[in-house]
């Protein structure tokens, strides 16, 4: 894993206060930042006929935040534990959350023993700590938590607990969603609550003695809003400074949903996701491209935004892609993918939900590549571009300020080469076919499989990771694995009609 995110720039999506709740001896301490939203300002001009003459009116108004978090101990946070034995449903505490305006929220959590974010381990003033994971058995002690919603809650609108921790899951070490209600098209008031409980194992070999540690919670609101002291994708250009050397890494939050993302500056010299993109594509969801939403980049060459129109508007000077009717994020457990088609020109997202869905583990989305390029219909987009990646479409789904890698016939030896895929391979894996070093520190890419289809494909058959690069009206060229090698680059490509992953690359 990279550094922990510690950036102390001010943040850009509003001003928090914080308010501590409840020490928890032995196992944790709790507490618990409220965010606040920072002052609207609006000013106003008036300029008289004559050029010396001239006055201005200004107008600051303040909205106070309409969210609170508060908590209760429902059970002590403490158990005697004898070794070789796991203990679960220590401690239990009620998070209460009340906001009354459209707006929704989300609810992060961090490991934060001794006070230190990103600190998920047991102390022991033994000089011995315990782990957090969720070991059962074994020579290894660890810990781990669990949310809930509350049972008997009453309320209209209860949040949704964020995989996995509607089961013990690994205590984050970084800020990471927990719980969340979406912004919603009714005036409601949105109170609910949820608990948190504990799970420790303790190996037969754990020194006896007492351990503690901490989890600290925030509630953002918006939903959409990253935590304190974040690092923001959109706004890359504030904080690239801070991966200064090959293998830094930070998380970072995607404006778009709150989602968080490792990234790493590689020896390419290109800052990386190393962590599948989740974003989820629904039908008639307007986004525009002059805010902080998607990446739609002007094309200098054509004078327009897109190779493609379709989709597209614009007002005022300002682009947004509307998902075409069709488009939908399809969910889907086992192999069976209920809805999607073998389409090349509507777009279609699919989430696993039974897979892994944080951290360098994570599956993340599979999208065919009409919906990778931000496209309703890619069908124009025919000739083969390995020889001019100036071709490529220059839209994508990454966040606004990064792209989809290219692949290219550039030789995978040549610095800065735009066969980017290839180029990596060259420098971590000596450009053999073994995947082994692909799948481990600090690329993290992931056995993910694809989807072919209604069924989803697994490792074993092959892992798709798409390109911007063109090989036919029906193919588009990707990073090819199987279980055992890997191919940087393929002579054919893939069906833009797959379901296929997606790493995207600072710009």
């Amino acid at each position: 894993m990279g550094k922990s995110n510690t950036n102390n720039k001010s943040d850009k999506t509003g001003s928090y206060t914080d308010f501590y709740y409840h020490f928890f001896r032995n196992i944790l301490v709790v507490t618990l930042p409220l965010l606040i939203i920072s002052a609207l300002i609006l000013g106003f001009a008036i300029l008289h006929s004559s050029a010396r003459i001239s006055s201005s009116d200004s107008l600051a108004i303040s909205v106070p935040s309409s969210c609170t978090l508060s908590s209760s101990v429902d059970e002590a946070h403490s158990a005697s534990i004898i070794n070789g034995t796991y203990e679960d449903n220590i401690g239990r505490t009620t998070l209460t959350t009340f906001c009354n305006d459209k707006n929704g929220y989300s609810v992060y959590a961090i490991g934060d023993s001794l006070n230190s974010e990103g600190n998920n381990t047991l102390i022991g003033r033994n000089g011995s700590n315990i782990s957090s994971g969720t070991a059962t058995s074994g020579d290894t002690s660890n810990w781990a938590m669990k949310l809930s919603l509350k049972a008997g809650d009453t309320s209209t609108t209860p949040p949704s607990i964020i995989d996995p921790f509607t089961n013990y899951s690994t205590v984050p070490t970084y800020w990471t969603r927990v719980a969340t209600i979406p912004s919603s098209t009714t005036d409601m008031e949105k109170g609910s609550s949820f608990t948190t409980t504990y799970a420790t194992y303790i190996s037969p070999t754990q020194a006896a003695g007492t351990y503690s540690g901490q989890v600290k919670y925030l509630l953002t609101h918006p939903s959409t809003a990253p935590p304190t002291s974040a690092y923001i994708m959109q706004e890359v250009a504030d904080w690239e400074d801070e991966l200064a050397n090959e293998g830094d890494s930070v998380v970072a939050f995607d404006n778009r949903d709150g989602k968080s993302y490792w990234v790493t500056k590689l020896a390419d010299g290109h800052i990386w996701m190393t962590q599948n993109l989740d974003l989820d594509i629904e039908a008639n969801t307007v986004l525009n491209s002059n805010t902080t939403d998607l990446n739609v980049a002007y094309d200098s060459s054509t004078g327009q935004y897109a190779e493609y129109s379709d989709g597209y508007t614009e007002k005022n000077g300002i682009i947004y892609y509307t998902p075409a009717s069709s488009a939908t994020t399809i969910d889907f457990t086992g192999t069976t993918v209920t809805g999607w088609q073998n389409s090349h020109t509507t777009p279609y997202t699919a989430n696993k939900t039974d897979g892994p869905s944080t951290g360098h583990e994570s599956l993340g989305n599979y999208y065919n590549w009409t919906a990778a390029i931000a496209s309703n219909n890619s069908s124009s987009l025919t000739q083969n571009t390995l020889g001019n990646i100036s071709k490529n479409p220059k839209n994508s789904i990454c966040p606004k300020g990064w792209r989809l890698p290219t692949i290219s016939n550039q030789s995978e030896e040549t610095i800065n080469s735009t066969n980017e895929f290839a180029r990596l391979n060259y420098l971590y894996n000596n450009s053999t076919i073994d995947n082994t070093l692909w799948l481990n520190s600090p690329l993290y890419f992931t056995k993910s499989g694809n989807i072919n289809a209604f069924a989803y494909e697994p490792d074993t058959v092959r892992s798709l990771y798409w390109s911007s690069t063109i090989s036919s009206q029906t193919n588009s060229q990707a990073l090819i694995f199987d279980d055992e090698k890997i191919e940087p680059i393929t002579v054919y490509g893939a069906g833009k009609f797959r379901g296929s992953s997606i790493r995207c690359i600072a710009r």
